[in-house]
């Protein structure tokens, strides 16, 4: 595509089939945040091809839309330094995880990294054994026990897949079921923040996930939980 072309005069050169390339893009990106190419290959190529004409799409939305060729990513960013109307920021971009989410995104993220290797645009299938030992290794429960339990850890993951960070195939609990983990788990998380709550918030952490007796209702969120949910959330921008 000619990049001297205006907007307007690209998108009626756009075959039908692009137009709605172009809208059904736009918005897995705006209700997700995320494009894949290992999950929308075709999708990718058509958006990393026609870039420019992308942003000047995008900008007025207060958005710019980032391009990762190495790990196969199109993401949408905040454009946090221009002001709207009565000073409020660009449009925003997050969301706020619970601490449960929060945790579990984190472990997801250190299997991702453990096993990347050198393809760094590709998806990773693992067992949900693998995210319930990391959990462990972190301390923060056992995997399917009443504390952490395997609805609790589903609710969190059906979360997570909303914003393309991880998908589940079959069912948690059954023996084929499959989590595959993509790389835009490195994208929407700030690991230097993660760190820092994980070592301030640890005690609390381990009270909240595996301290409560069984039977009690430690998966609902006490007012402590509420106010530390936003030190641990993940912001995609």
């Amino acid at each position: 595509m000619d990049d001297n072309l205006t907007f307007e005069q690209w998108y009626q050169d756009l075959t039908a089939k692009e137009q709605e390339m172009m809208r059904r893009g736009c918005r897995i990106l705006l209700s997700r945040t995320f494009l894949i190419k290992a999950k929308e290959r075709e999708l990718f190529g058509f958006f990393a091809r026609n870039t420019s004409h992308m942003e000047t799409y995008f900008a007025p939305m207060g958005y710019t839309m980032f391009l990762e060729r190495d790990y196969g990513i199109i993401m949408l960013r905040d454009r946090q330094e221009e002001k709207v109307e009565a000073q409020e920021t660009a449009a925003v971009n997050k969301k706020i995880f619970s601490i449960r989410e929060s945790v579990i995104y984190c472990a997801l993220a250190w299997i991702f990294m453990d096993r990347m290797g050198s393809s760094l645009d590709r998806a990773i299938p693992i067992r949900p054994d693998v995210l319930t030992r990391t959990l462990e290794q972190f301390g923060i429960g056992a995997g399917f026990r009443t504390e952490f339990n395997k609805t609790q850890i589903a609710d969190a993951l059906k979360s997570l897949q909303r914003f393309s960070l991880v998908e589940v195939k079959g069912t948690l609990g059954d023996e084929e079921c499959v989590l595959v983990l993509y790389p835009t788990l490195l994208f929407g998380l700030d690991l230097k923040s993660m760190e820092k709550l994980i070592s301030q918030k640890k005690d609390s952490y381990l009270a909240y996930f595996a301290g409560a007796p069984a039977g009690s209702e430690s998966d609902q969120e006490t007012e402590t939980d509420e106010a530390s949910d936003e030190e641990g959330s993940e912001d995609f921008e």
